[in-house]
């Protein structure tokens, strides 16, 4: 068994990473609101930072052979601590864009190293558990994080600071332990005609999770500021989303474990096109009905991610988990690239309340997809299938720790 003491440092660098990170995302929208960055160009910032992750998931398994995972993670961390400094000094489209893209490289590297050490790190005896620690860690920093907004003016160069701080503090653990680092992660194959295939519908389920959910996290805080929401309340929707998120996927993975996945993925796409469709009309209601609905949709649309993702592995081989969860990542990684574009362009041409028809637009599509596969294609058998495992979001070094749990409760399942 992993003792807990042994993941320490990995857990507070990954909780203290992630908590800024999310106070980041957040940070920049509020600010390119308030600089009056046109919404197509907020958009833009979103789509720019997804396609460096994108990036930096392909790029960085050759930085870590090279240079090693302390290396890499220190030197990521450094950059992406200027890179928020920077943003301060210089407020301009351009150079955001380009510090946007760059960060969402670092990011990507940075989780890639921690994600691939959690992978090493755990075994046979105690992998659910560790997954489990660190979707709560995750949940919990992220969550957090969206707070610290309100301690300072996101004007102010003090809240970039505080972003860098968070950074900085990051490295600290990590490289001060003691703890071997594993060896550097392969990088898994990322064939998107063969997972195209193999499941047409968890492609599109994961595909509308980037184009919504991406959307969602850069447009929803200006979108919220130009109704009058205070930083606080921006703070606590985009947490109730996050929470709402974290929270119901776990009761829908459970069900989707019981009875056909598509039906469930029918259902929280259902909720999702609803609860954003009505977002626009609570606003008018007040802060907390706002919230609330902000809760619900992310209940019902962030689970669509992992359940598609579980989906679509049903029809796959063991040994080709870890490639289909690969495959779904650059799926997403497309959808997330395009979708804030696509969502601030509407907002941009309609208005604010298009940023919520335009969700609830996408989820419509994927259901009429949804209903038009369970009419073309049988569903696996209950008990010829793995079992659910919720991802909120990770790099592809995780898939292969996910896919161990997935085996193993397909395995118990069996038996």
């Amino acid at each position: 068994m992993v003792h807990l003491a042994s993941l320490a440092a990995l857990l507070v660098s990954a909780g203290v990473l992630l908590a800024g990170n999310g106070l980041f995302g957040t940070l920049i929208a509020v600010r390119a609101n308030l600089e009056n960055f046109p919404p197509t160009t907020i958009g833009l910032l979103g789509s720019a930072f997804y396609a460096g992750f994108i990036a930096g998931s392909i790029w960085a398994p050759r930085l870590i052979v090279r240079v090693g995972h302390v290396r890499t993670f220190a030197a990521m961390g450094a950059l992406y601590a200027a890179a928020a400094l920077i943003h301060a000094m210089l407020v301009s489209p351009l150079a955001w864009g380009i510090l946007r893209a760059a960060g969402g490289v670092c990011f990507a590297s940075l989780t890639l190293v921690l994600e691939s050490w959690l992978n090493a790190r755990s075994s046979n005896e105690d992998r659910g558990r560790v997954l489990s620690i660190y979707r709560l860690v995750d949940l919990g920093c992220v969550t957090a994080g969206q707070f610290i907004l309100t301690l300072a003016d996101p004007r102010s160069f003090e809240i970039f600071s505080f972003v860098a701080l968070f950074f900085c503090f990051a490295l600290v653990p990590l490289s001060m332990s003691r703890v071997t680092p594993p060896q550097p992660p392969l990088q898994p194959k990322m064939r998107l005609g063969w997972i195209l295939r193999l499941s047409p519908l968890g492609a599109a389920g994961v595909f509308g999770v980037g184009l919504v959910n991406g959307t969602f996290r850069m447009v929803a805080p200006t979108v919220a500021f130009d109704l009058g929401l205070s930083v606080t309340e921006i703070a606590s929707l985009m947490s109730a989303f996050i929470l709402g998120g974290a929270l119901l996927q776990f009761p829908m993975g459970a069900l989707s474990d019981r009875v056909d996945r598509r039906t469930v993925l029918m259902i929280a796409t259902i909720g999702a096109m609803l609860a954003s469709a009505f977002m626009s009309h609570l606003a008018t209601l007040g802060a907390t009905w706002f919230i609330i609905a902000g809760f619900l949709f992310g209940g019902f649309a962030v689970p669509i991610y992992s359940i598609s993702m579980t989906h679509a592995n049903d029809f796959a081989g063991e040994d080709e988990y870890v490639e289909v969860s690969a495959g779904l990542f650059l799926v997403f990684g497309i959808g997330a690239t395009a979708g804030p574009f696509l969502g601030s362009a509407a907002v941009s041409l309609f208005g604010n309340a298009a940023l919520f028809y335009y969700c609830s637009a996408m989820h419509g599509l994927l259901l009429l997809f949804a209903l038009y596969r369970m009419r073309s294609r049988p569903t696996v058998p209950v008990g010829e299938r793995g079992g659910f495992v919720g991802l909120i979001r990770t790099s592809p070094a995780l898939f292969r720790l996910a896919s161990r749990v997935r085996r193993q409760q397909g395995d118990e399942r069996r038996d």
